[in-house]
Formats: structure tokens, sequence, C-alpha cells
């Protein structure tokens, strides 16, 4: 047998890469079902008085569109393999948001839309962080992370939803392979209402500080000038009023409250669908 016909055809490699990342999120699963009464309970929470609010939210924050941050062209930042952030130009004023191409090997991708101020998108990363990492860590999964900015009006006027969702912006753009790292710290300290409303600009940047992102300063200083606050509003009205949704083959038409997961354009809805590793598996199933 010659060289050329052992090697492995395209067809082969990619049902190989979908054994793989199936094996290891059926792992996974067992891991994640422990936490699913939980996460329904806390995603009920989060979605309980947003749709009635969303519109008003909307209306009150949204402010003339401004330029977007880099390699969120899609509004939202996507990491692959080994943490590293995908590199996309940075959307113009008044540019429509492009969905990120798919992924190839049948890798499924996974689409988070979350507001920093949201109680159940803590606790939804709390119980699937671990997991996303160690998928991003072997190439199992991209996930795409679209920060909202929805629940100012529930921050105790401290604008944190905005804040923080600018500081997120501000590291996508300065420093994107270590944004996933800025990200579950921002929800590991996500302060305690009535306690506290709100990270102040020195605490996030005490974040950025411990997530070893590169441009430190840089950042800091956006996290000041809130530098991306009006493409914040704008990308929020877009997922939650005007759409369309910037998600490739969405089978939802706007985000009706956070945390909101799609996989491959497909809502994982836990009270239906258990834990997101099943819902994955029953999608590559149904392929």
């Amino acid at each position: 047998m010659s060289a050329a016909e052992s090697r492995p055809t395209k067809n082969q490699k990619r049902q190989d890469a979908r054994d793989k990342a199936r094996a290891l999120r059926e792992k996974q699963s067992k891991n994640t079902k422990r936490n699913k009464v939980l996460t329904q309970a806390s995603l009920a929470i989060g979605v309980v008085g947003v749709i009635a609010l969303v519109t008003v939210f909307i209306i009150s924050s949204l402010r003339p569109p401004g330029p977007g941050p880099a390699n969120m062209q899609s509004d939202g930042i996507t990491i692959g393999e080994g943490l590293n952030a995908l590199r996309t130009p940075a959307l113009l004023p008044d540019e429509a948001p492009t969905p990120t191409e798919p992924n190839a090997n049948g890798v499924p991708a996974i689409s988070i839309f979350i507001d920093y101020s949201c109680p159940a998108c803590a606790q939804f990363e709390s119980n699937y962080g671990p997991t996303f990492r160690t998928w991003l860590e072997n190439g199992t999964a991209t996930i795409a992370y679209h920060p909202l900015s929805f629940r100012d009006a529930q921050t105790g006027g401290s604008r944190y939803a905005t804040r923080a969702g600018n500081a997120a912006a501000c590291v996508a753009d300065r420093a994107p392979d270590q944004f996933f790292d800025f990200n579950d710290l921002v929800f590991a300290n996500q302060p305690a209402p009535p306690a506290s409303f709100e990270l102040t600009n020195e605490q996030l940047g005490q974040i950025v500080d411990a997530s070893g992102a590169d441009n430190a300063d840089a950042i800091k200083q956006c996290i000041e000038d809130e530098t991306f606050a009006n493409w914040l509003s704008a990308a929020t009205a877009r997922a939650m009023s005007t759409g369309p949704l910037p998600v490739r083959d969405s089978e939802i038409a706007l985000v009706m409250g956070t945390p909101t997961v799609l996989v491959n354009g497909k809502e994982f809805q836990p009270e239906i669908h258990g834990d997101l590793a099943s819902f994955i598996a029953s999608l590559e199933v149904s392929e």
C-alpha cells in the first residue's frame, strides 16, 4: 500500500475529531450533571423579570454607535484551542457584525450571551467554567462570548453592566488570548447586592492584572475612558431588540434573557436538555 493510500481521508479526519470530542464531552458530562438542578434554578431567576424590562433598558441605554473592539467582529470574541482568540477586525460605527465562520472537523461552536451583573450568568460560569477550560485547552469546542449591558438599572446606579462589559471589550481588543481568564475572574468576583452592586474600575483593573493580560496599562485606561461603551450599547440592542442575532444559523431571533447559550445555532435549554455536554452529544448524533 502506498503512503498516499494509507493517509487518512478528510472524512476520516473529521470523524476522528468528532469521536475525540464526543468522548471528552461525555466524560465531562458526568461531572456537570450534579449541577443540573442548581443551574436550572439560576437560569430561571435570570430570565424572570428580564423579558418585561428588556425594551425599557435598551431604549434608555442606547447611545450613538461607536467603533467596536478588535477581535469582536461578530459582537463577540471566539476562544479556540489553547484558549487563543480568533483575530478579527474591529467593527466601524454603523457597521453590522459578521457571524463567525463554521468550525472545521465537526467541532461544536458554542455562543454565550452574558451580562456581567447577571447572577445566573455567574452561576452558569461557576458550573461550566472548568469544563469549558478543558474543552478549549483540548480544542474540542470553541466558545464565543457576547457581552450585553441591559441590567444597568439593576446595579444601584453604578452602571456596572456597562462598565464591566466595556472592560471585557477592552481585554478583547488589547489582550484577546487572556479573555477567557479575565471573564472567569470577573464572574468569580461578581458583587452580591444589596451589599454591593459593582466592582470599581480599580477593582476591574486588578482583575486585568490577575488574569495576566498583556498591555495592562492600556486596558486600564480603556476601562476608565469607557472606550467601547457605545459599541456595547449598540451590540445589546442588536441582540435583544433590533436583530439580527450575530450567530450563524441561529434558531432564535433575539436574546430574551441571560445567559443564552447556542450550540451551532441551537438553543440550549437546561430544563429540557439537562446538561450542556449531553445536549452537544445529542446534536452530533442527529447530524
